[in-house]
């Protein structure tokens, strides 16, 4: 156990040196492992791993990851399948706000500049998300747009519960209304 804390505050005092071991060594066996087991394209799976490693940062900073069960590799692991999940989810979506096709003909339709309008509002509310700053920024992302369940968010950024999720992600919403 000793070995876990000493990686843990190593990661502390130099977090680049760390991400660069955690890089070299951990995403190749990622990346095979994805591959195998849940099928997914090489770039999805580095994207994954990326996002994984900016959480672990993101809560070693905050103070929420101070203690290591196992080694921080197997904590971006778990960080990892916790993303896949959500990717899985997003992807059976048949269509997503954004995504739909606008064919030239159907440009004078009425109603389409309502559309236009209501994507243009939720540009402006993703500012707004964006402009919130961590972790209530990546909260919303993780909700809203990876599609992650309470539980799976607390897992992988590291809160004690999903009820903890809850009430940060509210309080993010009323900022956002207030601000």
């Amino acid at each position: 156990m000793g070995d876990k804390q000493d990686e843990l505050k190593e990661f502390q005092l130099n977090p680049n040196r760390i991400a660069a071991r955690l890089y070299t060594n951990c995403r190749p066996k990622f990346v095979g492992w994805g591959r195998e087991n849940v099928r997914l394209d090489h770039h999805d799976l580095v994207d994954i791993f990326q996002n994984a490693v900016l959480i672990v940062v993101l809560n070693i900073e905050s103070g929420r990851l101070s203690e290591l069960t196992g080694t921080l590799c197997t904590y971006v692991f778990g960080i990892c399948k916790n993303l896949i999940q959500a990717f899985n989810r997003k992807r059976r979506r048949t269509v997503l706000p954004g995504d739909e096709f606008i064919p030239v003909e159907q440009e004078s339709e009425p109603g389409i500049e309502a559309k236009i309008m209501k994507d243009q509002e939720n540009e402006h509310l993703w500012e707004k998300v964006n402009a919130l700053g961590e972790p209530a920024r990546s909260l919303l992302i993780l909700t809203y747009q990876e599609g992650m369940t309470s539980q799976e968010i607390a897992d992988s950024m590291g809160y004690s519960s999903a009820e903890v999720v809850r009430q940060l992600r509210k309080r993010a919403i009323g900022r956002l209304r207030n601000g």
